[in-house]
C-alpha cells in the first residue's frame, strides 16, 4: 500500500495547524502506522540543540520520551520545493504509511509543493473568524478542490462557538469529528503522546485530579475518532450525520 499524504492548510496564524498535526500523528500511531511529520513552517531548519528549537522539534523529544522513535515516527524539515518533493518520495520509499505536513500561513513555494502532493488537505479553524479567512485562502490557492475538508479545532468558548465555526465554513466539506480545547492537545510539546499523557492522569472519580483525567480522556477519544474519519476520507468515504432513523426499515425497503 502506498503512502498517504495529508497537508494542513490555513492562511491565518493561530488556526491550530500544528496542534492538529501533532494530534493526528498520535491518532495514527495508536493504530500502529508508521508516521512522518514534515515541517514546512517558518521554523523548519532551526537548530534542535539551540536556544530556540521549533515547536515540532520540542514535540519530537517528548514523543521519544513516550517511546515513539524512528522508524515509527520521523520528523522531516523542508525549506524548499525540491526538499518537499524529494523528502516525500523518500518517505514513501522507506515504507512510511502516513505523511503529515504542517505548513506556514504565508503561502510560498514549499507550501505550494506540500499542497500539490497532498491526497487530502485539512483546513482547521478555532473560531468563525478563522474559518472565514480560510475560506478566502481556499478560493485563492486551492479552488474548488474535492480533497479539501475543513476541521473545527479547539474552540475555546465551547459548543456554541464550535457550531458557529462549522456554519462559517459554508458549503465546504467539514469533518463531523471536532478537536476540543483541552490541555492534552494544547500542551503536546510538553506532554508528548496524548494516549500516554491521558494514562498518566488515570485516577478514580472520588480522587483529586479526576476532572483533569476526564478532560484528557475526552480529548483522546476525539483524536481517535478524528483519525478514523481522516482514514475514511483517504479511502474516498465521508461520514454522514445520523438522523435518528433505524437502519432496518431502510434495509427492508432496499430489499423490497
Amino acid at each position: 500500500m502506498s503512502m498517504h499524504t495529508i497537508t494542513f492548510f490555513a492562511n491565518k496564524g493561530g488556526s491550530g495547524r500544528t496542534v492538529a498535526t501533532m494530534a493526528l500523528a498520535s491518532g495514527f500511531l495508536a493504530q500502529g502506522k508508521r508516521v512522518a511529520v514534515m515541517d514546512c513552517t517558518d521554523l523548519a531548519g532551526c537548530n534542535p540543540t539551540g536556544p530556540h528549537p521549533s515547536t515540532l522539534q520540542n514535540w519530537l523529544k517528548q514523543m521519544a520520551a513516550c517511546k515513539f522513535r524512528p522508524p515509527q515516527l520521523e520528523l522531516i524539515e523542508c525549506q524548499t520545493r525540491e526538499e518537499v518533493e524529494d523528502s516525500a518520495a523518500a518517505a514513501d520509499a522507506q515504507g512510511i504509511d502516513i505523511l503529515l505536513i504542517d505548513t506556514f500561513a504565508r503561502i510560498r513555494e514549499p507550501q505550494i509543493a506540500a499542497l500539490g502532493i497532498a491526497d487530502l488537505v485539512i483546513a482547521p479553524a478555532i473560531s468563525p473568524f478563522e474559518a472565514r479567512c480560510i475560506l478566502d485562502g481556499i478560493d485563492e490557492y486551492l479552488g474548488p478542490a474535492e480533497d479539501v475538508i475543513c476541521l473545527v479545532n479547539g474552540c475555546r468558548n465551547g459548543a456554541a462557538e464550535a457550531a458557529e465555526t462549522r456554519c462559517a465554513f459554508g458549503h465546504h466539506a467539514v469533518f463531523l469529528s471536532e478537536l476540543p480545547w483541552a490541555e492534552a492537545l494544547s500542551d503536546q510539546i510538553i506532554n508528548g503522546d496524548i494516549a500516554h499523557f491521558t494514562s498518566s492522569l488515570t485516577c478514580r472519580s472520588d480522587k483529586p485530579g479526576f476532572a483533569r483525567f476526564r478532560e484528557a480522556q475526552f480529548a483522546w477519544t476525539a483524536v481517535q475518532r478524528f483519525a478514523f474519519e481522516v482514514e475514511f476520507a483517504l479511502n474516498g468515504h465521508r461520514l454522514e450525520p445520523f438522523d435518528g432513523l433505524s437502519a432496518y426499515p431502510i434495509k427492508r425497503k432496499a430489499v423490497a
